[in-house]
């Protein structure tokens, strides 16, 4: 007798035929309202099932499926999918927000967003749709009562069936308008509470934007560093030094007279002399050891790295150890005179980017050791993360507590994030060194879990070494080096 197939089984086969029946069809000749009607439906579908697809992940958590792997549920969402883990972390709190709940006792509880989570599993609204609404609830102040947050919410859900996410973001904009028409639920700590600070780029011009959102606090306290170093001859250099005397070696009269004749003559537009102003004071900040002296096993320096070929042509890239790429012009100019003495580092790697001996009998890697790893691996080594050497700790590619070495050459980097993903158990993941003659000798392998690729072929972490993008492909397999 053949044995029972689960429902859930069932309704996956016939999902994935409903899936290759589509795929199988020849619309080249069909006609133009077929074509629109696949289209509409597709959609829908995909909507639908997203919807669905909420709740089983908010289930899937419920039952525990990601206890016992050692990481938070959003890095093994990650990993399990392949996705961002900040779309991990989206789809997790979602999930909570668009899935009925249980008390305690047992007593049902609607979803928080009903109104929208209906709307998606009926495939009327897409996830742009709901990513508009979700905004709107959390950026509404905390004093905003519930009945007026549910009703908004089922407002906003029900003019999402008819109307585009962009033109839903300006009806919300309106309706929070409404509830807080005279500012009156906009307290000091909720405004607070949307400070951010954020670096992006670079451009194609190497340039990178900064935004910051502030409070009156964080407002007032850079308007005084503008207004003092960001006058007029001060910090003229365009590099942070204050050229106009601050009582160092010149007497006040001498850094008046200079500071006088630098004001006539400053060429900077009022813009960039806040920038300076804002360099200064950081630079500043960091000469002074304020922030101590290591960081992650690294100095509080500014740690910068190249090849012995790129320093020869005077050509290519140096790379910070937060990330940052500069051009070799930069590096030398920033390694041989940078602003307030601040302590620099320069680390040069040869052809093969991979360092010498350099041994420890402690299990903790010393920061010469660090230093090492941060000019050959530049970060962290698991696939396709940008995490930069101050983001990451130092790990042993065969565990100390199994016999590892604290050597350099079985020594790599690792972010928190990913460093935790490496466990025995199903969705752990595994390092090992990848041998001689494996295309990338030395490197860091990181093997999947088999969940997730029965396989368990390492893979390497290109983001900081773009070069290996343009190598030639091997004739033959990778040796996989396990």
């Amino acid at each position: 007798m053949d044995a029972l197939v689960s429902p859930v089984t069932a309704a996956r086969a016939a999902l994935a035929g409903a899936i290759a029946d589509l795929a199988a069809l020849d619309t080249r000749g069909t006609g133009v309202e077929d074509l629109l009607a696949l289209i509409i439906d597709s959609e829908h579908a995909t909507r639908a099932l997203t919807g669905l697809g909420q709740t089983w992940l908010h289930r899937s958590v419920q039952a525990g499926a990601f206890t016992d792997t050692g990481l938070t549920c959003a890095d093994a969402l990650s990993g399990l999918l392949h996705i961002d883990l900040p779309d991990a972390r989206t789809r997790l709190r979602r999930s909570m927000l668009l899935t009925d709940q249980t008390t305690l006792t047992g007593d049902p509880l609607p979803a928080r967003m009903p109104g929208t989570a209906a709307a998606l599993r009926d495939g009327e609204i897409s996830l742009a749709h709901v990513s508009v609404i979700d905004k709107f609830l959390r950026e509404l102040s905390p004093a905003v009562d519930t009945e007026t947050r549910e009703r908004a919410e089922q407002q906003l859900a029900d003019l999402a069936r008819q109307i585009t996410p962009t033109t839903l973001r300006q009806a919300a904009t309106r309706l929070a308008g409404w509830i807080d028409a005279d500012g009156a639920l906009t307290d000091p700590a909720d405004r607070r509470r949307r400070r951010s600070f954020r670096i992006s780029g670079p451009d194609r011009h190497g340039m990178h934007t900064v935004v910051i959102v502030c409070d009156a606090e964080g407002a007032a306290t850079l308007e005084l560093v503008c207004e003092t170093l960001g006058k007029p001859g001060v910090t003229l250099d365009s590099n942070g030094h204050d050229d106009t005397g601050d009582g160092d070696t010149r007497d006040a009269a001498e850094a008046a007279a200079a500071a006088a004749a630098e004001r006539v003559r400053d060429p900077r537009t009022a813009a960039q002399r806040d920038y300076d102003a804002v360099f200064t004071a950081i630079t500043r900040t960091l000469a002074r050891r304020d922030l101590g002296t290591t960081h992650r096993g690294l100095p509080v320096s500014l740690i910068l790295t190249t090849t012995v070929a790129d320093l020869a042509a005077r050509a290519g890239l140096a790379l910070t150890a937060g990330g940052t790429a500069l051009p070799i012009a930069d590096l030398l100019t920033l390694a041989g005179n940078h602003p307030d003495d601040l302590d620099t580092w320069l680390c040069i790697t040869d052809l093969h980017d991979r360092p010498l001996h350099l041994g420890r009998s402690r299990r903790t890697a010393s920061t010469d050791q660090r230093l090492a790893l941060f000019a050959t691996d530049h970060g962290c080594t698991f696939p396709g993360c940008t995490a930069p050497a101050t983001r990451t700790q130092v790990h042993h590619v065969t565990d100390w507590a199994h016999g590892g070495t604290t050597d350099i050459e079985y020594l790599t980097y690792a972010c928190d994030r990913h460093h935790r993903q490496i466990h025995t158990g199903p969705l752990g993941w595994a390092t090992t060194t990848a041998p001689p003659g494996h295309r990338y000798a030395g490197r860091t392998l990181w093997h999947p879990p088999a969940l997730a690729d029965p396989t368990r072929e390492g893979r390497v972490n290109l983001h900081f070494h773009p070069g290996d993008l343009l190598r030639d492909p091997d004739p033959g397999p990778i040796p996989d080096g396990t």
